[in-house]
């Protein structure tokens, strides 16, 4: 798998911005421009802050950032989510949001909600969000509104990793789909798929992360699996 990933990583070093050649996969800017989304979602600004809202059929998170887009602690946040159909001007449903974590073992990064989304209509439905106990004085409680929309099926969002990751990196160590340090190839990407995220050290790795997503973002991504294992699929 070393020698795999190897030949990948003079083209990742010349940009992470180049395009992966893979069907349903989208690359996006390195997280360090303002309001870039970070997890493949939807980004509304306020006065102190950027809101990343990421909807899946399971859930919804939204991700606060400072506009240095440095990423606030959530471990002290709530808020309010309240959905409106297409076809009444009335709220739908609301739900409370608590704080979450990306995937096992980062930090409280987000505030979201489980609940079925399913049913929401793909298109015209909006959601109006309220977050509470946001640090900057000047904005404690912030307010915005973005249109509901799901994620294409099979979409998977890869990003180089940035300093909000720093602790996952150090938890991971290695690249759970070739075993090799996370930072042997120049620095790791970050792949999320249906608002999940995991770490991989370059893009050789997309392959079989694509093939066997259920395994990479369930409540394992964070554990690197055997390197034998590993080697007896190369």
């Amino acid at each position: 798998m070393k020698t795999f990933c190897r030949k990948y990583s003079m083209a990742f070093a010349a940009s992470v911005t180049l395009a992966l050649g893979l069907t349903g996969l989208a690359l996006a800017d390195d997280g360090h421009k303002h309001g870039t989304p970070l997890h493949g979602g939807k980004v509304a600004m306020t006065r102190e802050y950027h809101f990343e809202v990421v909807f899946a059929k399971d859930g919804l998170k939204v991700y606060p950032r400072s506009h240095e887009d440095q990423p606030v602690d959530a471990s002290r946040l709530t808020g309010t989510a309240t959905f409106y159909h297409p076809n009444s001007p009335k709220p739908w449903f609301e739900r409370k949001l608590v704080p979450t974590a990306a995937s096992p073992g980062q930090a409280l990064s987000s505030i979201g909600t489980a609940v079925d989304l399913g049913k929401v209509p793909a298109s015209g439905a909006k959601v109006e969000f309220k977050v509470e106990g946001l640090p900057e004085p000047a904005e404690k409680t912030a307010d915005f509104t973005v249109p509901f929309a799901l994620p294409p099926s099979g979409d998977f969002i890869v990003t180089k990793a940035t300093k909000a990751d720093e602790k996952a990196i150090a938890a991971m160590k290695t690249c759970p789909v070739s075993n090799e340090d996370l930072d042997a190839m120049g620095g790791p990407l970050k792949v999320t798929y249906n608002g999940k995220s995991t770490l991989i050290c370059c893009k050789g790795c997309l392959k079989e992360l694509r093939a066997h997503p259920g395994k990479y973002f369930g409540a394992q991504a964070l554990s690197p699996a055997p390197k034998g294992e590993q080697d007896s699929k190369q």
